[in-house]
């Protein structure tokens, strides 16, 4: 099957400024770039001298690890120009399994309601491609994932013997496929790692030529320490790839800490590592309610913090704990919920929900963890739109979604608005600002493939993946918000996957 793509500008990932030509598909790759010919047994799609196309857009830090799998169309990711994923990020990925951390990770993924019955990477793909899953994912080892494989979510300190075994499971990981090592720091069991237990596992990444990315410790208050941290273990076991997973100074108080960041990883570029970082376009994050909760319950899994607030007799306790924390609940927003007493609060601050419900917002938190702090997803507000400005500018910053590929409806869930919408938005910030459109379109292609070495995407160049986005820039814009997070992006023309066109033109949902 051949297919000419012609009388269209080519952004050819390299960040070169977008050029006319043309592009002849045969049997899933790039044949040829500039005027081939479109004569013979030939699909011909004449562009009209509308639009660019470019490679496939790679988002470099999302979470699709099972919900491509229970919507294999991956529609929001797809319908925004994303083929490629590099998932199994913040320490989290669906392997390796043991009976130390299978039932748990059943549990956290029940909503997808998929059995987690696969032992290792390879398992892990068989699975993807039994269930036909439209986007390419290129998973990390999950740090918090491995550490549970071997020693569960309770343990604090590893015994040499695990840490052996955890040392081995990475090998074999990295030997059957993971791009690198992935850690979440801030997250249950990955918070009780010291130096040693990172540094034996990044030696193993560093054999293989790996990645290490990372959420770091911190992203706020102890934002430079945990900087310093990641490029001191780094060092030391020799690792040349590190890549800062979504970049940011959390909390107002730290806004002014990036200049020093900044610093901090430049230095360990003179020191010879290879520093990246990627960023969703947004001031709001988003991750698990349960982030909020004080310690010593800030420690614990979701799994034990739900089965422990569902004792009455610990109520008083915990709100006392929440009041005394004085978190300004009006920043924090219900992004999505299995409470169904509370799903139609989604997209609302705790402070709006506690208003209609007639009480204060610590009880809304407490009742929703304790009936689903798995699933219950909260948007916390407090970046600053200047940093956000300056990251996403950085020439190693990728678009990173952060988020998980979704169907139109909310059947697996609701997103942030970057589940449909972070490419569209990282492009507008960026050209508005100024930034050519080859160098945006760079961002969102060659760099992250060359990061996590995807030797066979990212550029329009011979011999490559015909992975393509036809793409208005004019009109590329993102219409998701928090009340409305399932909208597609405008301006995206058609997809091809290996060839293959799956979205866009008279058929736009063909294949989704």
């Amino acid at each position: 099957m051949r297919t000419w793509i012609g009388n269209v500008l080519l952004a050819d990932g390299t960040g070169r400024p977008p050029e006319s030509g043309a592009v002849l598909v045969e049997d899933g790759l790039i044949a040829e770039v500039g005027q081939p010919p479109a004569g013979g047994d030939c699909e011909v799609v004449d562009c009209g001298g509308r639009g660019m196309l470019t490679p496939g857009f790679i988002d470099a830090h999302g979470h699709s690890d099972l919900s491509a799998a229970a919507s294999p169309a991956c529609f929001g990711k797809i319908s925004q120009g994303f083929i490629t994923e590099i998932s199994g990020n913040c320490g989290l990925s669906p392997f390796p399994l043991t009976e130390c951390n299978r039932e748990h990770l059943n549990d956290l993924y029940r909503q997808y309601g998929i059995a987690l019955d696969w032992t290792d990477w390879n398992g892990y793909r068989r699975f993807l491609k039994s269930r036909g899953v439209q986007m390419k994912l290129e998973p990390l080892c999950g740090h918090n994932t491995l550490r549970a494989a071997v020693a569960g979510y309770a343990q604090q300190r590893l015994s040499s013997g695990q840490l052996e075994e955890m040392v081995r499971l990475l090998e074999e990981m990295m030997g059957q496929g993971a791009r690198g090592l992935s850690s979440g720091l801030l997250y249950t069991p990955g918070c009780f790692s010291d130096r040693e237990e990172l540094i034996a596992l990044l030696k193993v990444v560093a054999r293989h030529g790996g990645v290490y990315a990372t959420h770091l410790r911190s992203e706020g208050a102890q934002l430079l320490e945990a900087l310093q941290e990641t490029f001191d273990v780094a060092r030391a076991a020799g690792v040349q790839q590190v890549q800062i997973s979504h970049f940011k100074t959390a909390g107002s108080p730290n806004w002014s800490k990036l200049e020093p960041a900044l610093e901090l990883m430049e230095q360990a570029r003179r020191d010879g590592i290879q520093v990246g970082c990627d960023r969703y376009p947004y001031v709001e994050s988003l991750t698990q309610l349960s982030v909020a909760a004080p310690e010593p319950w800030g420690s614990w899994d979701d799994t034990t913090l739900s089965r422990w607030l569902a004792d009455r007799r610990h109520e008083t306790e915990f709100l006392a704990a929440l009041e005394a924390g004085k978190r300004d609940w009006s920043q924090v927003r219900l992004a999505s919920t299995g409470v169904t007493a509370y799903r139609q609060f989604t997209g609302m601050s705790f402070t709006e929900i506690a208003a209609i419900r007639g009480h204060e917002p610590e009880r809304a938190v407490l009742e929703l963890l304790r009936e689903d702090a798995v699933g219950t997803m909260a948007a916390f507000r407090g970046m600053s739109e200047a940093n956000l400005t300056r990251i996403l500018a950085l020439p190693e910053c990728c678009c990173g979604s952060d988020e998980s590929a979704r169907p139109l409806d909310n059947s697996i869930g609701l997103s942030h608005p970057r589940g449909f919408g972070a490419a569209p938005e990282f492009f507008r910030r960026l050209t508005t600002e100024g930034m050519p459109v080859g160098e945006v379109v760079r961002k969102l292609t060659g760099l992250p493939a060359t990061k996590f070495n995807l030797r066979d995407r990212g550029f329009l160049r011979r011999g490559l993946a015909a992975d393509l986005v036809w793409v208005e820039p004019e009109m590329f814009r993102s219409r998701a918000d928090f009340h409305h997070p399932h909208q597609p992006a405008t301006g995206v023309l058609g997809v091809w996957i290996d060839g293959q066109r799956i979205y866009g033109g008279s058929h736009p949902e063909r294949g989704l």
